[in-house]
């Protein structure tokens, strides 16, 4: 656990434990359960996020819930002292277990990231600011820095690295003739030949001649088998085979890294040109027609599922800004913010609706907090009511979004779903 952050959540007034070292520890101990839990259920971590930034959360949250179970364990007297649902306690273990899983992997930082940047900018925070405020920053650097390194381009020169194919210790046995055999097939040539013709009737005789070559071939034939067996013997195949196949497994691994590298860069390279490219074109792969065509209401709903649907799910903070950049192309009312109950009045017009509904994911609704982009799918599929918006989102319907804002939490959303459903 991050000492620094859970000082700064005992500072925040998050722990109002007073002087008692035992509660600190319970509390403890239940932020390490709870990135436990939430280390098997990534799915989770967008409703973690929104609630633990929200201080006006409905004690009725099924997140606050789950969450006072896990604190009950250790401390066991917490209603005894909280007759009502203690929030600022349970967010702030959600905070610190938040922190510790975000700060162990990228992808869970990204994901903490991407759901609480869209929601800060409406949360009404207190002393907590700061504590959430550096939440952002360390979680944001670190998915950021992940991202950069999927998107880079490499430019060192990529080089085999090979080492020198040595076999040591290979040794050979005295290897001979064996003069026994040579001695007796000579013998058996220089003998009569069953036909009683010897040496003394001349190599001219055919019948010898036979004899002596079938006699001498046997004589030299066996003894280089015989020697040749010796040398089998001799030979011990792994010290041939080991440092031959330690060769090629390295050669493997450098070549492997050597293809990897490239093919990151050649991806790398991929994903920028295809970027601009929909920048330049200002065409909709999924509504298959410019987006000059496409009405306004619907527009950041649009374009961000398209670039959603274009980009890895790791992709750094700038794919945020050409998203912002192509939209203040699009729109003549450049920066000008509508009130979210007026955007999704604007939904309810015309044909909008219609053209929208079926690009946006199908969601299972469930109880507690839910994004904006989900409460956009349910509002589309006419599951939920724009007066169930404050209490499903936290954000009340007077605040007020920009198009480019809302179209890169549109996009934002639909990563996290991405990330967190592998």
């Amino acid at each position: 656990m991050d000492d620094n952050f859970l000082q700064s959540t005992l500072k925040s007034g998050l722990f109002d434990i007073g002087d008692s070292d035992d509660r600190l520890k319970w509390l403890q101990q239940s932020v390490t359960d709870l990135v436990k839990f939430l280390k098997k259920n990534y799915t989770l971590l967008p409703k973690y996020s929104l609630v633990a930034l929200d201080p006006n959360i409905s004690e009725k949250e099924p997140v606050l819930i789950e969450v006072e179970e896990i604190v009950t364990k250790y401390w066991k007297a917490l209603r005894g002292k909280y007759s009502d649902m203690p929030r600022s306690i349970h967010r702030g273990v959600i905070l610190n277990a938040l922190m510790e899983l975000g700060s162990e992997d990228p992808v869970a930082a990204r994901i903490i990231y991407l759901t609480s940047s869209n929601f800060y900018p409406y949360a009404k925070l207190g002393k907590e600011n700061h504590l959430v405020r550096t939440l952002l920053t360390e979680l944001g650097e670190i998915a950021e820095k992940n991202a950069v390194e999927e998107w880079s381009l490499i430019e060192e020169e990529p080089k085999l690295r090979l080492g020198i194919l040595k076999i040591d210790n290979l040794q050979f046995g005295k290897i001979e003739l064996d003069d026994e055999i040579v001695r007796s097939k000579l013998n058996e040539a220089l003998s009569n030949s069953p036909s009683g013709h010897g040496p003394n009737h001349g190599l001219h005789q055919p019948q010898y001649k036979e004899h002596f070559k079938e006699k001498t071939t046997e004589a030299i034939t066996q003894s280089f088998d015989s020697a040749f067996s010796d040398l089998n013997k001799a030979l011990n195949p792994t010290a041939i085979e080991d440092p031959i196949n330690k060769f090629f497994t390295a050669f493997k691994k450098s070549l492997d890294q050597n293809l990897k590298s490239s093919f990151a860069s050649i991806l790398a390279v991929e994903r920028r040109s295809k970027l601009l490219w929909w920048k330049e074109t200002l065409y909709s792969p999924s509504l298959r027609k410019s987006y000059r065509e496409v009405p306004q209401p619907i527009l950041p709903i649009v374009m961000g599922s398209d670039l959603n649907e274009q980009v890895a799910e790791i992709t750094p903070i700038s794919v945020d800004y050409l998203l912002r950049d192509t939209l203040l192309i699009l729109n003549e009312k450049k920066g000008e913010k509508i009130k979210f109950k007026d955007f999704f009045y604007s939904l309810t017009k015309n044909s909008t609706k219609s053209e929208v509904t079926n690009l946006l994911p199908e969601i299972n609704d469930s109880d507690g907090r839910i994004s904006v982009t989900d409460f956009i799918i349910l509002f589309l599929n006419e599951k939920a009511k724009l007066k169930d918006f404050t209490e499903r989102t936290g954000i009340k319907q007077d605040d007020e979004v920009s198009s480019e804002d809302l179209s890169v939490t549109i996009f934002h959303d639909l990563l996290t779903k991405r990330l967190s459903s592998k």
